[in-house]
């Protein structure tokens, strides 16, 4: 039986995450319910979460990602604030610090499509604070040429970096990202669980 997934992140990037992960944990892309007019980013996703989690009693399972960032010591933590009573058929996971990290857990393909060296790589990517200032900060020393090149691109049409990143990022997860493989490497351990979740949800129906 195929089990349809709705799906809701802080942007476009983190929806193309999400497309991935339902599609490796074995389920069907359902309704993204991102919606630009209502609004994006951390603060729209987490007033919608009381209205969601209800509708998850009688619809679809739903995945929703959220940054850890600097909201909360744990993921644990964030999550038993931003929704002490959720239902179970509601996937709520927080990406450690981001959802960079989930990204850069699939090391070799990241690295290629930035053009680093797989040693400039972190060993755990949920270690790393502050990864898009990271990535910038390689981007502009050279060396991350191929993303060098995307950000000078899109400088010249008045495009801010880090919402040039998020362009590039959902681009690298839609074409490049291996969620199976980023998880099997440990570089994120929240990747991990949060596909295993999934999974045995999906496998309930």
């Amino acid at each position: 039986m195929q089990v349809s997934v709705n799906y809701l992140g802080e942007g476009a990037s983190d929806e193309a995450i999400a497309r991935r992960l339902i599609v490796a944990a074995g389920g069907v892309v359902g309704k993204s319910y991102l919606n630009p007019l209502v609004g994006t980013g951390k603060q729209s996703l987490d007033a919608r979460l009381p209205g969601l989690n209800n509708g998850a009693r009688y619809g679809p399972l739903i995945l929703i990602l959220r940054d850890l960032d600097n909201d909360a010591a744990c993921a644990p933590e964030l999550l038993s604030k931003l929704l002490p009573d959720r239902h179970p058929r509601l996937v709520l996971r927080v990406c450690v610090r981001s959802a960079e990290a989930w990204l850069m857990a699939d090391a070799t393909a990241y690295a290629r499509y930035c053009g680093l060296r797989v040693g400039q790589m972190p060993g755990d990517a949920e270690d790393w604070s502050d990864l898009k200032q990271r990535l910038v900060e390689f981007a502009n020393s050279g060396s991350a040429p191929k993303l060098q090149r995307h950000l000078a691109e899109t400088a010249r049409r008045r495009i801010a970096p880090y919402r040039a990143l998020g362009k590039w990022h959902s681009d690298f997860a839609s074409e490049h990202w291996n969620p199976d493989r980023a998880a099997a490497s440990g570089r994120a351990p929240s990747l991990n669980r949060a596909l295993n979740r999934l999974r045995a949800l999906i496998r309930e129906g």
